[in-house]
């Protein structure tokens, strides 16, 4: 008798990308842009906007190499989590002054409760928070890898 190994199915809200750029706007554009393509948002201009205001009002770079930002608003269609992976690191204004390796973008329809945006935040956070799940994901980069390091994250 032959053991398959089977793998679970990649959750559809998720997605990973190879960041070209090295600037944190470059970064956002690209995510979102990615956001736009499976039509999890619209208006995709003004989400970048929003999310370069929240930038001046203090930095989502959480140090240590990454970075969690996000937007609750009715400029999102449906949930989605993308995560950027940046070989050449990018300029975020970490409070440690180490550039960001690996940037998530979690995104929450404006119809959604505050607080479900606030705990997905939370949820993403707290899976990149620990090295070696980043050093994982920045290995192997692929949806089941991202997908099983962030399976607790409200949807």
């Amino acid at each position: 008798m032959a053991i398959a190994e089977i793998s679970p199915l990649t959750d559809t809200s998720l997605d990973l990308l190879i960041l070209r750029h090295r600037r944190r706007e470059s970064a956002f554009h690209q995510l979102i842009q990615c956001a736009v393509e499976h039509r999890a948002v619209r208006h995709g201009a003004l989400l970048e906007s929003l999310l370069a205001r929240r930038e001046r009002l203090g930095t989502t770079a959480l140090g240590r190499g990454h970075a969690v930002t996000g937007a609750w608003s009715w400029c999102v269609r449906a949930p989605r989590v993308i995560v950027g992976v940046s070989e050449r690191g990018l300029d975020w204004d970490a409070p440690d002054g180490r550039e960001v390796e690996l940037a998530a973008l979690v995104l929450t329809p404006g119809e959604a409760p505050e607080e479900l945006h606030f705990r997905r935040i939370e949820a993403v956070a707290g899976a990149l928070r620990l090295q070696k799940h980043r050093q994982r994901l920045f290995e192997r980069r692929d949806l089941a890898t991202l997908s099983s390091l962030l399976k607790d994250v409200p949807r």
